[in-house]
């Protein structure tokens, strides 16, 4: 690393889900006012232990002892799968995603100090195997291997995720005039407590319908057909156990429904909702509303995003002073 410099590293917010793909899509977004909605991490150097600093909008939501971290612990996770001893670093997390949101806020740390380590220490595990580090790692918060938010904030953009397949996820195309207006409220829903009201098993009519939905999606998108990928957008899953944990959804989705909005679904687990919309005036309208109707205190966070072309990467060095 060159001497009185930082290297920082970025990786995206996402929503998982995507309503209609449960646990199979995933997507990663960045505003259009073109500010980072994600977490940041920088490696300040090397030391004698591994320290960590945390600052952001977001850090009273986290652990106070920073070795309960996500970021430390993905270290001593990545050492251990590289088998050697590293050398300790000193590192600063900008943590600026919510806690519990749907935003894929744990996914989000993780991918980026994953993604950081593996930049630093020379690209010890090709993207594949970086891939599924992350996902284990994520697993641990979520109580579940997936991959729907650890791959859009990985690799950017529409995420398809392809189980027993040894490419992991596919990228899919999406609709350039389409932008998504991500709502937080400002409170916590546990991503464990939102799964645990989930259905045990589906029937087979119920299996086929969803299947069905996903593939007249997906056919959409290629075939870029906005009016019946838009019609497509339905959650047979997660969304009717769902509905008491997130009693607003019915009556903000009829509202927006009649201002134009195509779908307002759950951004994962939530609370988070997301809107998709095909005008940016549709969607400057919604941020609007759902700021108004559906925030709840001042971690709120409400903001109009289009698709993110680019996952985890690194951001330009900074000067130390």
């Amino acid at each position: 690393m060159q001497k009185n410099s930082i290297k920082r590293y970025y990786a995206p917010a996402s929503t998982g889900n995507l309503s209609v793909g449960f646990d199979l899509l995933g997507a990663a977004f960045a505003p259009v006012d073109g500010s980072l909605l994600g977490d940041v991490l920088d490696i300040l150097g090397e030391a004698e232990s591994l320290s960590l600093t945390i600052s952001g909008r977001y850090v009273h939501q986290l652990p106070a002892a920073t070795t309960d971290n996500l970021v430390s612990q993905a270290f001593y996770a990545f050492e251990e799968a590289l088998g050697k001893t590293l050398p300790r670093l000193q590192l600063h997390l900008h943590k600026n995603l919510p806690v519990g949101s749907g935003l894929g806020s744990s996914a989000c740390s993780i991918v980026v100090a994953f993604y950081a380590f593996n930049d630093y220490f020379g690209q010890p595990f090709s993207q594949t195997e970086l891939l599924q580090l992350m996902a284990t790692a994520e697993g641990g918060v979520s109580g579940s291997v997936h991959y729907d938010n650890v791959a859009p904030s990985y690799f950017g953009g529409l995420q398809l995720m392809l189980p027993d397949s040894p490419a992991i996820c596919r990228s899919l195309p999406w609709f350039a005039d389409w932008q998504v207006v991500l709502c937080y409220p400002g409170t916590v829903l546990s991503t464990k407590a939102a799964r645990e009201v989930l259905p045990k098993q589906l029937s087979l009519a119920h299996s086929i319908k969803f299947a069905g939905a996903l593939s007249r999606f997906v056919s959409a998108l290629y075939s870029s057909d906005d009016v019946d990928a838009a019609a497509a957008l339905q959650d047979l899953v997660a969304e009717p156990a769902r509905l008491p944990l997130l009693p607003e959804l019915t009556a903000l989705r009829a509202a927006l429904t009649d201002a134009g909005v195509l779908h307002l679904g759950i951004s994962g687990a939530g609370p988070t909702l997301f809107a998709v919309c095909n005008s940016s005036a549709v969607a400057d309208f919604t941020a609007q509303y759902l700021q108004t109707h559906y925030a709840k205190n001042q971690d709120a966070l409400t903001v109009v995003c289009r698709l993110a072309n680019t996952g985890a990467r690194a951001l330009e060095e900074q000067a130390c002073n």
